[in-house]
């Protein structure tokens, strides 16, 4: 649906060389966004160790355990392929998904692309270039980045499909929303939004059965094929208690529509954290909508919807206790949905040509009520984020071009827009908003590796033991230590490192190799530390290493306000007492 004048035949389109040159060059500085720093990214966060830990678990069959419960096998395969190809290097795991994040700003491109056309589209890629939180995700290694791509493509030819009647695309639909699924257990979203999209499209557009049927039967074609695709993924879950273990796992994130409202609120305070560079991407998808548009300027109207919409922004710019940005951006996305189709519908455009207008409301209203119903953890926002993105680069394309219609300058009114977003931009920074929270470093477990490695090397020795090994090291509740303990193995002193979920080992066994044995416990081994202090009498504390979890790791958590409070954390290293 391309964004047209409703008392104006004329179409808002980009010329297609400077089209070209401004998404090459968002998506250059989309890639040093995300690569900047690169020595500040390393394996923290509890899913990231257990997605990238199967490569150096060869004594566990190459898989961590219980691996199944956290997300399906796609993109730890992917991780696992990427350490054979480096040779083992640890720290490539990491710049997977700086390349995949850098894909996702073309694709949301392109989705924005087929539903509003290219001066939307680049807007939108802007957003999408310079959200903190998208470069954030960008710069670790979970499964958010992979699978919103895999969606957003899925979405793209899904629409594609439907509203062309495109065999060819349905395939590509098919096969891009399995690769979802197989990426994390929520990957069958492409279904659903492209079918509320269609059942909205068909409901309120009343279109012709000739018409509707096909697409209706292409559409169940689609939902088919990408379950048969992902029943492989089904069976093998079957060894490890079926889906109704995973099902289980997660049920107790559901905080239920009790906890909607508060779960809200915190995804909101969370992207208040996350926009520093939010804000200069709206700058810079303003730049690029005023700057596409090829119309001379004339006598235009000023509608109510395109006064709303540009009146939407300045409204919030004295928001400092709330983010005033992600507000904005919700105002904005909204409004521009109206516009285009008030717009779309007084053009007398073909219905089919909407049905990414259904798609995209569908997006955004079923995962508006349906992410907060779960615990507050900051990348369930993500998909909903890109859907704001794509509606909010509409609606930045119709401010520029409800500016270029005025009788004032267009330059003149486009600067007081910019300089009020500039001014907002400052009130923002002194309500103390973090500064870049995404470049943190991120390698204290890598930096705690080296001293217990060091710790246990002058308690072990050199001298071989059983089974060649000098010492075995059990890691409690912390798969990202786990990590970085089994990518030094076979390089310091040969040791092997065991994950554990409780203090099993402490147990004498009968069969038990002698051999030195080691216990981590960190920040989520809570409860193993209180139960050592009291029954230390099978293993002796040798050392506590300070630990501070970066914002990233306590926002899964806490609340922005409550991170500093929590910050201080501890690993403990204890030798397990032989007996």
């Amino acid at each position: 649906m391309t964004i047209s004048d409703p008392h104006h035949s004329v179409e808002y389109e980009c010329p297609p060389r400077r089209s070209s040159y401004m998404l090459g060059a968002l998506l250059v500085i989309a890639f040093a966004l995300r690569a900047w720093l690169p020595s500040h990214m390393s394996i923290e966060h509890f899913d990231e160790g257990v997605y990238a830990s199967n490569y150096f678990s060869s004594h566990l069959d190459f898989r961590y355990p219980d691996r199944h419960l956290y997300a399906p096998p796609l993109f730890p395969a992917i991780l696992e392929w990427t350490l054979i190809l480096s040779g083992g290097n640890p720290h490539a795991v990491m710049w997977v998904n700086v390349v995949l994040g850098t894909a996702l700003v073309a694709a949301i491109w392109w989705v924005a692309k087929l539903i509003a056309g290219g001066g939307a589209a680049l807007a939108a890629a802007a957003l999408a270039t310079f959200s903190d939180f998208l470069i954030q995700y960008s710069r670790v290694a979970l499964t958010d980045t992979p699978v919103c791509l895999f969606m957003v493509l899925a979405v793209g030819f899904g629409l594609i499909a439907l509203r062309d009647r495109n065999s060819l695309a349905a395939v590509g639909a098919t096969l891009l929303t399995a690769a979802a699924w197989w990426t994390k257990y929520n990957g069958w979203l492409p279904l659903a939004i492209l079918g509320a999209g269609l059942a909205g499209w068909v409901v309120f557009e009343r279109p012709k059965r000739s018409e509707a049927l096909p697409r209706i039967g292409l559409f169940v074609v689609i939902a088919v094929g990408a379950f048969l695709f992902w029943l492989p993924c089904l069976w093998g879950l079957q060894e490890f208690g079926g889906y109704a273990a995973v099902a289980k796992n997660h049920a107790g994130y559901v905080v239920g529509f009790n906890g909607w409202w508060d779960s809200l609120v915190r995804h909101l305070q969370v992207q208040r954290e996350y926009s520093i560079f939010t804000m200069a991407g709206i700058v810079v998808a303003l730049l690029v909508s005023h700057g596409l548009l090829t119309v001379g300027k004339r006598k235009g109207d000023s509608g109510f919807w395109c006064f709303m919409l540009i009146l939407s922004i300045p409204l919030v710019f004295m928001s400092t206790l709330l983010p005033g940005q992600t507000i904005a951006l919700f105002l904005v996305s909204g409004i521009s949905l109206i516009t285009c189709y008030v717009c779309s519908k007084t053009s007398q455009e073909d219905s089919t040509r909407r049905l990414g207008w259904w798609m995209l409301l569908a997006w955004i209203l079923g995962l508006l009520v349906s992410t907060p119903v779960y615990r507050p953890y900051p990348r369930l926002f993500m998909p909903l984020m890109i859907a704001i993105v794509i509606a909010s680069g509409m609606g930045f394309e119709l401010i520029a071009r409800r500016l270029s219609n005025r009788k004032t300058p267009a330059s003149n009114s486009f600067k007081i827009i910019t300089c009020m977003v500039l001014a907002w931009f400052v009130l923002e920074v002194f309500a103390g908003i973090p500064w870049f929270p995404e470049y943190q470093d991120r390698n204290q477990f890598q930096k705690i590796t080296s001293s217990v490695i060091k710790n246990i090397r002058e308690i072990a020795g050199t001298s071989k033991q059983l089974d060649d090994l000098n010492a075995i090291i059990y890691v409690v509740g912390e798969p990202g230590l786990c990590y970085h303990l089994a990518s030094r193995e076979q390089f310091d002193f040969d040791y092997i490192t065991q994950p554990a979920s409780n203090l099993g080992m402490l147990s004498p066994k009968s069969n038990a190799p002698n051999v030195p044995t080691f216990l981590i416990l960190g920040p989520h081994a809570s409860q193993e530390m209180e139960t050592l202090a009291i029954q230390n009498n099978q293993a002796k504390l040798i050392k506590e290493f300070e630990y501070l979890p970066s914002d990233f790791v306590l926002l899964d958590d806490h609340a922005p306000a409550k991170i500093e409070e929590n910050r201080e954390a501890v690993v403990q290293l204890w030798q397990v007492l032989q007996r």
